[in-house]
């Protein structure tokens, strides 16, 4: 008897370690990946000369307050001739607006208005917590809004996103934006949670369970939101919009498994790139030209 109650005493005392562990280590994973103080802060770029360029267009300031009462701000540049057509340039995870110079020149250049927003906690817009697209498809939802009400019901608009922003794009396609004819995803992924998962076993050598589960726990009380209800496949399927699919064919970040999902769950008309030798989000910088003129093509099939 005195054995089985050691042996229980000892299982109490295994169960409660490894428990303890995994709330740190949940607790640990979600300020890693998702405050503003984590990972994020460290993955911030230099600005390049068209970074420099973008910043110092004559521009304005949209801004909006969301329903947990942040304000959040996007750049607005419109075209050099007025125009009904607004592509909305979405940066990726631990970039800014600031640094979506490339993306904003090109389709600035092609004669389109451009809005290009900085997620919650990035940039110039308020928030502790980074949304992975899912909390930002509401609020690009609502700089959808504002731009058919800023430009009026003759409206037309594009969205474009890379990588973080690539994953609001596809979320808020479930949304059924109003007036969006088409929309560009690069190096986007399916799920956060399947990106969370590769990236604990990439980084850390560690497997998933418990540890991301944990971690959607401390994501619903202080982030505000269940990352594991984030799939292309479910948002995908409620939209018809028009959807160009690239990716990278030696992404290690986000695997170019994504981009064959993602491609497959499109509803709509759609295409698929896969750009050889292109890392994540260096589509552009690999293609060079041909980047340009292949979303640039597509822009203009479906603005009318």
């Amino acid at each position: 008897m005195k054995l089985k109650k050691y042996l229980k005493v000892i299982l109490l005392v295994v169960v409660g370690v490894a428990l303890i562990g995994d709330i740190a280590a949940g607790g640990y994973m979600f300020n890693y990946a998702f405050s503003k103080s984590g990972y994020s802060s460290q993955t911030k770029g230099h600005m390049s000369k068209n970074d420099k360029w973008f910043v110092d267009q004559k521009q304005t300031t949209w801004e909006q307050t969301t329903k947990d009462h942040l304000k959040l701000k996007a750049r607005y540049l419109p075209a050099t001739h007025k125009t009904n057509k607004t592509v909305v340039v979405v940066h990726g995870y631990g970039s800014a607006s600031k640094y979506m110079g490339s993306y904003v020149k090109m389709f600035h250049n092609a004669g389109y208005n451009v809005l290009a927003p900085d997620n919650r906690s990035f940039g110039m817009s308020q928030g502790k917590y980074a949304g992975y697209g899912w909390k930002d498809r509401t609020d690009l939802l609502n700089w959808i809004k504002l731009v058919n009400r800023r430009i009026g019901s003759n409206s037309q608009i594009g969205l474009f996103g890379v990588s973080m922003g690539a994953a609001t794009v596809m979320y808020t396609l479930g949304e059924q934006p109003k007036n969006v004819r088409f929309a560009i995803e690069d190096c986007g992924y399916s799920t956060i949670s399947g990106e969370l998962d590769y990236q604990l076993k990439e980084m850390f050598g560690l497997p998933s369970f418990p540890i991301v589960p944990t971690a959607s726990l401390y994501a619903d009380v202080l982030a505000g939101y269940n990352f594991y209800q984030a799939s292309t496949k479910e948002t995908l399927k409620k939209s018809k919009v028009p959807l160009y699919v690239i990716h990278g064919s030696t992404d290690t970040f986000v695997p170019t498994k994504n981009a064959y999902k993602n491609y497959n769950y499109a509803q709509g008309p759609k295409k698929l790139w896969i750009v050889q030798g292109a890392g994540h989000a260096e589509s552009m910088k690999v293609a060079g030209n041909k980047y340009a003129d292949n979303t640039i093509n597509f822009a203009k099939e479906y603005f009318k």
